[in-house]
């Protein structure tokens, strides 16, 4: 019996040992390390606008504003930039300035009873010292106005990501017979180009429609006196401008602005001024800030 005992006990080691011998060639098979890529981008607008009184000079446009989208939409994001920059004159390409001191709008003469041929000299978008009218009869129906001619200034928006458009009217200043008018004189309408321009000014090329998954142009908004109490979102954005590989015109959109002057409220952009408005002048600040939704 004291044989069989040892017999069996021997067995039982030996079985251990093989058992064991299993378990440590499965555990060096599956030794090994994990990798974990990471990257993050974050998001970020470039407004592209102009140098402040440079309309004289026509200086090439500049990244005028540069934020990080980290914020709610209406809360300030952080600007890396001191300094804000202004619209460009969309009447005279890429010419910057934000008062159009550079000339004035063309007039038209309607309805004169002979004469009036009008002499262009200079820019075709100003009326200039050396441009003239040849003399011209008139009669009770004989009138001078800029009914076609507006106001028009354009700033670029580039982003990795979606963003909204909030503008504000402040800083109105009246002068002469136009102390009567207030914000509702000046009728404001935003437009927005996927594309457009042309040479070295030509933006787009490589960007999409940010409008697309929001609801876009806030169509309600007809002058200054619908922005003039607080900052108010003139354009809701659901996607990135860029689309496409490319530099920052080409993956840019323009966000085109038209003013105009009505004696009405509610103008809805239509130039309307007459000679029984008699004369003065009428201005605010308009500025337009982006904002992450």
């Amino acid at each position: 019996m004291a044989e069989l005992s040892i017999k069996v006990l021997r067995k039982i080691v030996l079985g251990t040992a093989v058992a064991g011998a299993c378990v440590a060639i499965w555990a060096s098979a599956y030794a090994g390390s994990t990798d974990r890529p990471f990257f993050r981008a974050s998001a970020i607008a470039i407004v592209i606008g102009a140098s402040e009184d440079d309309a004289h000079a026509g200086v090439a446009p500049v990244a005028s504003d540069f934020l990080l989208l980290n914020s709610a939409s209406g809360t300030a994001a952080n600007d890396i930039i001191a300094a804000d920059g202004f619209v460009m004159n969309s009447q005279a390409g890429w010419i910057a300035g934000h008062d159009f001191s550079g000339g004035s709008t063309r007039l038209d003469l309607q309805n004169q009873t002979s004469g009036g041929a009008f002499s262009n000299s200079g820019d075709p978008d100003y009326l200039e010292a050396s441009d003239s009218y040849t003399a011209f009869g008139l009669d009770d129906t004989t009138d001078i106005t800029t009914k076609r001619h507006r106001r028009l200034s354009r700033f670029l928006v580039v982003s990795n990501a979606p963003f909204d458009v909030y503008a504000h009217a402040d800083n109105l200043v009246k002068t002469g017979d136009f102390a009567a008018l207030d914000y509702e004189n000046i009728g404001i309408n935003v437009r927005l180009n996927v594309k457009g321009g042309s040479g070295a000014g030509r933006w787009g090329d490589m960007a999409q429609n940010p409008r697309i998954g929001g609801s876009g142009l806030d169509t309600s908004i007809n002058d200054l006196g619908d922005i003039s109490a607080i900052p108010t979102k003139v354009f809701d954005g659901g996607r990135r401008t860029a689309k496409l590989r490319g530099t920052l015109l080409e993956q840019a959109v323009s966000f085109n602005v038209r003013y105009a002057l009505s004696p009405d409220p509610d103008s809805s952009n239509v130039n309307a001024y007459d000679f029984s408005m008699g004369t003065g002048t009428i201005g605010a600040d308009v500025t337009f800030t982006v904002y992450t939704p």
